[in-house]
């Protein structure tokens, strides 16, 4: 007999059941709001505690097993809640102040088991995941115990850190490298560092408001303000670290003035009055008063340390300025001759791209900035070999420039290579590739191709191959009107970054493949890209494809089929017929493939992607999928946003009047058109 889906999902997961079932027991106790001792009488503290309990045991159940769950979720708070205890009846007998404060005081937290078991699902992560997940793992525990100071937030910290070494010790064969695997080295960041401990500072401080007592070796920062300055500053240094995050020079600014008044008031308070009134003394001093005087040292050299690293770092920390490439960039013209950048390289030559540049000079990257996202143009342009050295270096030049590094548009073996780091991979187009080599016009698959060719033979049609700066003035006259008279027809902006337009047709690289009239007009335009590996022309791709307002129909067949022969005589494999957007693969997925399918389907009365893939679909090409690569899930919205204002950079609110308006003519053309259709 079968078993209902949700239970079998449940009988996969046991301990999550079973902490979720104790989880609303919890809530539904009377007793809920005295489960975090920081933060008493505050029951949706509570409530988020066990939620997060009930996250990191599922997190850690399908990392580690049910068993090493419940070991790791049990005994590490165990462990360091005896721990925590003895500890502080050591500390309170030989009289330091901060242990006899904490005698008696609650130890057990419920958040202690999800950080202890956050921690230990940290271990199986990806390289990059693991690293933000501790780096915000570890920001939070430190924070309070530094600030809040109670025996619970040193029970927690000791769980966390049992807590990931277990999970370390667990999986520390699948930690282990492959022979002949590439093993990527990361490294912590000046701005990670320096954004940690703003955000310590900024949010320990406004703890410091909210938790009974705060006995941290920080509390005193609270004891020289005003509330409403605690609340000021804390809510400042917050806004400075996310700023910082994403290389704002602001950010810096806010940054830097908050800790100069900081430590000027921290210092006047806790060390410049004391001294004035003699009131220093690191003589004859007994246990409790030298840590007192050692932590109002503290409270001001803790703010003072971090201005220092910020005012050192502050050339690492604010966004680099740049400037777009002009267009052909030399160093990137010459790369891309001599690397394998793939089918879509030559994109990265167009006007408003900028390219980055390996310190070795063994590779480029073209890419755009939008907001805080840096998006490539595709492939790196490097040699295969060097891939993987270019990736990894583009990545920390973007992570120092505050940007979000978003692989737009790769083709597979980018994908592995950044997919074995954790990266999060996205389909987003689909590339048609022709194999020339074994393309004709016979069979029955062809016969649009055929009809075309033939129709075009018999009205005295011509294929013409040239370049832009080859055209006569009228036949120049003749490519632009019909252009631009296509993108005044959308009744959106004319999409851009990775799709050229009239202006990308100006480039001696580029090919021409024109249909001409028996009359010598102009009646069919596309464009061609080439493509180099390793110093030689292997191929060529479609850009431009605008069919004029008198053109034969099945013009862009002829065209293309012509191109295709013509590339075959010249000893090349492969052209492309370049990516469609959105056209994704069933194989990435269903909600991937629906979502896509469904986007698509708004967007199909202007820009017809759909229409577009069936029309490529009449050559035979093989299909590669194209991806977005990003660091983590997180990222993928802000990506989006990116490629959104990078391919529409026109796009307004009255637009979407536009679209509406689009479909209701869309299904008025397909009403009138079906009656005549029956007939």
């Amino acid at each position: 007999m079968p078993i209902h889906p949700v239970l079998s999902r449940l009988r996969r997961f046991p301990v999550t059941t079973a902490v979720a079932v104790a989880a609303v027991v919890v809530v539904a106790s009377a007793r809920m709001a005295h489960s975090e001792p920081d933060f008493p009488h505050h029951p949706p503290v509570a409530c988020v505690a066990l939620a997060a309990v009930v996250v990191a045991s599922l997190l850690a159940e399908r990392a580690l097993g049910s068993i090493r769950t419940l070991v790791v979720g049990i005994g590490a708070p165990v462990v360091a809640v005896l721990g925590t205890l003895l500890a502080v009846q050591v500390g309170s007998a030989l009289g330091e102040a901060h242990a006899e404060t904490a005698v008696g005081q609650p130890v057990f937290a419920p958040s202690m088991v999800a950080t202890a078991l956050i921690g230990a699902a940290s271990a199986a992560m990806p390289t990059q995941v693991r690293w933000r997940v501790r780096a915000v793992l570890w920001t939070v525990v430190l924070t309070l115990v530094l600030f809040a100071g109670h025996g619970s937030d040193l029970a927690r910290a000791l769980a966390t850190l049992l807590g990931t070494a277990a999970g370390a010790l667990v999986v520390h064969r699948a930690s282990r490298p492959e022979e002949g695997t590439r093993v990527t080295r990361t490294a912590v960041s000046a701005r990670t560092v320096v954004v940690a401990a703003l955000a310590a500072i900024g949010a320990g401080t406004l703890v410091t408001l909210v938790v009974p007592s705060p006995d941290g070796v920080l509390s005193p920062f609270a004891d020289a303000m005003s509330d409403d300055s605690v609340a000021l500053v804390g809510a400042l240094l917050l806004v400075a670290a996310w700023l910082v995050q994403h290389g704002r020079r602001v950010g810096v600014a806010i940054a830097v003035g908050v800790l100069v008044t900081l430590t000027v008031v921290l210092a006047d308070a806790f060390l410049i009055e004391p001294l004035q009134q003699g009131a220093v003394a690191w003589q004859g001093l007994d246990l409790d008063a030298l840590e007192w005087q050692v932590t109002l040292l503290g409270a001001w050299l803790v703010p003072a340390t971090v201005l220092a690293v910020v005012l050192g770092c502050h050339g690492r920390l604010v966004r680099a300025r740049f400037s777009a490439a002009e267009r052909p960039g030399t160093t990137l013209t010459t790369m891309l001759r001599d690397g394998e950048a793939g089918s879509l390289g030559h994109m990265g030559t167009w006007r408003g791209n900028a390219t980055w540049v390996h310190p070795d000079g063994i590779g480029a990257v073209a890419y755009r900035v939008c907001g805080d996202v840096a998006l490539t143009v595709s492939d790196p342009v490097c040699a295969a070999s060097d891939r993987a050295a270019v990736i990894d270096a583009f990545t920390v030049a973007c992570e120092r420039n505050g940007w979000v590094p978003a692989f737009t548009s790769v083709h597979e073996p980018v994908r592995r290579i950044l997919a074995a780091d954790g990266w999060t991979a996205l389909p987003v187009g689909v590339e048609a590739v022709l194999d020339v080599t074994t393309f004709d016009l016979r069979g029955k698959k062809r016969q649009d191709l055929r009809t075309a060719s033939n129709r075009a033979d018999r009205e005295g049609l011509r294929d013409t191959w040239t370049t832009f700066a080859a055209l006569s003035p009228a036949h120049r006259d003749q490519v632009e009107a019909i252009c631009t008279r296509w993108a005044a027809d959308r009744r959106l902006p004319e999409m851009g970054f990775t799709l050229g337009g009239f202006r990308e047709l100006d480039d001696p690289d580029v090919r021409l493949m024109l249909a001409v009239d028996a009359t010598d007009r102009v009646t069919g335009v596309t464009s061609w890209l080439p493509v180099h590996e390793r110093g030689m022309l292997t191929g060529w791709t479609l850009d431009v494809m605008r069919r004029g307002a008198d053109g034969m129909p099945g013009v862009m067949e002829f065209l293309i089929a012509r191109t295709a022969l013509r590339a075959r005589e010249a000893g090349l494999a492969t052209i492309s017929l370049s990516g469609t957007p959105l056209a994704v693969q069933p194989e990435a997925g269903l909600l991937v493939a629906r979502g896509a399918a469904l986007l698509a389907r708004v967007l199909e009365p202007v820009y017809g992607f759909r229409s577009l893939q069936r029309f490529k679909e009449k050559f035979g090409a093989r299909h590669e999928s194209l991806w977005l690569v990003v660091p983590t899930p997180l990222h993928v919205p802000r990506a989006a946003r990116a490629l959104a204002s990078a391919y529409v950079p026109g796009l307004r609110p009255k637009h979407l009047w536009a679209l509406r308006q689009a479909h209701r003519h869309a299904a008025a053309t397909t009403a009138a058109v079906a009656p005549s259709a029956r007939s």
